[in-house]
């Protein structure tokens, strides 16, 4: 379904730990489609205090997509929250793709982004040095921009490096046009370094993602992705 669709199928959960109950706290669902069919269902859920966040996510394939292979992923980060900044700390990543279980564990902080254990699926050569200063985590980067935000945050101008362990992308939001009842970002995901070359073929793919208005804040609505078997798009319930 292509490395972003699968990348965002991982990124979803219910946050199944105790969290504070002083702490700010969000979770959503969504149903994702690949052309039309329901393949699956995705949800997320986190916490956010003075200054750190912890976030849990899990995707299950549902239908007929589930009934011929069944993959689950498990997701989980904890980080600190520097201003309007999230830093991840510790990102785990627990995947059944139906064929091979892999547990990643990767370290953000101190020093530079790191694979501490577990089997990232690739044999390319993954991506090091001092590209990987400002990367984050799959998880926080969908969940920055899955919350709910003020209207006035929505501005569709983000850019945000993003590492799993072995392959470093980048996610730019560039423009944005206004509807009736919010706003579209448009953007890209573009592979970066740590992809074979049958990944890195298309380097650049499309996405968008639908804001509406509710309850005086941008909520994120719909995300629409292009993939080589054609729209993906996770519409949350």
């Amino acid at each position: 379904m292509g490395h972003l669709l699968r990348r965002l199928m991982l990124v979803g959960a219910m946050i199944c730990s105790a969290l504070p109950l002083w702490a700010e706290q969000s979770s959503m669902s969504f149903d994702v489609r690949v052309l039309g069919a329901r393949v699956g269902i995705f949800s997320i859920a986190a916490t956010e205090t003075g200054g750190g966040y912890a976030a849990r996510s899990r995707f299950t394939t549902v239908g007929l997509v589930g009934a011929i292979k069944k993959m689950e992923a498990d997701v989980t980060v904890q980080g600190r929250v520097a201003g309007s900044r999230m830093q991840p700390v510790n990102y785990n990543e627990a995947i059944d793709d139906g064929t091979r279980v892999t547990d990643v564990v990767v370290k953000f902080a101190p020093g530079l982004p790191r694979l501490v254990s577990g089997d990232v699926g690739s044999k390319s050569p993954p991506a090091t040095g001092q590209k990987l200063a400002r990367a984050i985590d799959p998880l926080t980067g969908v969940y920055i921009l899955l919350r709910d935000q003020e209207p006035a945050d929505v501005t569709c101008q983000f850019s945000a490096d993003i590492y799993d362990g072995h392959r470093l992308a980048r996610i730019a939001l560039t423009r944005g046009e206004l509807h009736s009842n919010g706003k579209t970002c448009h953007g890209t995901y573009r592979r970066l370094s740590g992809y074979s070359n049958s990944e890195s073929r298309k380097r650049a793919v499309p996405l968008a993602i639908d804001y509406v208005s509710y309850g005086g804040v941008f909520r994120a609505d719909q995300v629409r992705v292009e993939t080589r078997y054609g729209a993906a798009v996770a519409k949350r319930r």
